[in-house]
């Protein structure tokens, strides 16, 4: 081993040392699970918010409306779910996360 130290941008604020971490699937960082919101899949393949974060199955989390627009560019909806995924209605998911109605376009 080289004796290099682990990139700063992998270190957490002290105060979430024991917290479960989650990375967004829009902007790619790393926070506590509480503060994400987590997407799972419904029964017809369609991405829905999990708001008790306790749905069984794979689930993705963004940080925001914001991080929507980015998740579907990088198309990282599809591969958190492993081609599970069978559409995505961007409008909806844009104003259930708190976005404004005609904020996505």
């Amino acid at each position: 081993m080289s004796g290099k130290t682990r990139s700063s941008s992998r270190t957490v604020p002290e105060e979430w040392t024991g917290l479960p971490l989650r990375t967004c699937l829009g902007c790619g960082s790393r926070k506590p699970k509480q503060y994400l919101v987590r997407l799972v899949l419904d029964e017809s393949g369609q991405p829905v918010i999990d708001g008790r974060q306790a749905a069984q199955g794979r689930g993705g989390y963004l940080c925001g409306p914001g991080c929507l627009k980015a998740a579907l560019k990088r198309k990282s909806l599809g591969k958190a779910f492993r081609g599970r995924l069978k559409g995505v209605d961007p409008g909806h998911l844009w104003v259930a996360l708190g976005g404004a109605a005609d904020g996505f376009s």
